[in-house]
């Protein structure tokens, strides 16, 4: 048996972020969940913002933002950027700032994974402003990388340690792997 419940967008788990923007010659940052990848070639990453939010104009005025994920020795931070707005807070403060190619996306040096993203498509959804990005570079501290076989290989979650959050209005850490993608099918057998 299954229980409705209405319309509530249940998948889980919810990636948090915060994201940046100049706002009026200032960076601010706001706490996402609404973010998501859109795809791999080209890179193609969304961010839905309230349309009245602070870093919406900041969006809007300089056709850049940036995703920047915390890790989760920076919750109480995190969850601060997402009860204060901008207006009010100046958040610039918060964080070591740094900037990369498009010159006007500020990104947070503490975050051990930044995007640095072009605005190429940007659309209304009832009271939701959703911005498409194309990543024009991503930035990780050099310790969760390593050489394998002459090529880059990033550290998993569990190192990056992502803050992560549910529906139960909680927010939750990642497990150890349990299994390699495009590999545990082939152990399948339809019976």
């Amino acid at each position: 048996m299954k229980t409705k419940l209405g319309t509530t967008p249940f998948i889980y788990p919810i990636p948090i972020v915060l994201g940046g923007a100049n706002v009026h010659g200032r960076p601010n940052f706001c706490t996402l969940g609404d973010c998501g990848i859109m795809g791999l070639n080209p890179s193609l990453v969304y961010v839905s913002l309230h349309r009245d939010h602070y870093t919406t104009e900041g969006i809007v005025e300089n056709g850049t933002f940036s995703v920047n994920v915390p890790s989760t020795d920076l919750l109480a931070v995190t969850d601060y950027c997402g009860t204060v707005s901008g207006r009010d807070v100046d958040k610039s403060g918060l964080f070591v700032v740094f900037y990369g190619e498009t010159g006007t996306a500020p990104m947070i040096d503490e975050c051990r994974v930044n995007l640095e993203c072009r605005v190429v498509h940007e659309f209304s959804i009832a009271h939701r402003q959703v911005f498409v990005g194309q990543v024009a570079q991503t930035y990780i501290d050099e310790q969760y990388v390593t050489e394998q076989d002459g090529r880059r290989v990033v550290a998993g979650l569990p190192d990056l340690d992502p803050i992560i959050y549910a529906l139960d209005n909680r927010y939750y850490r990642v497990g150890p792997a349990i299994g390699v993608g495009y590999q545990e099918g082939k152990k399948y057998r339809p019976q």
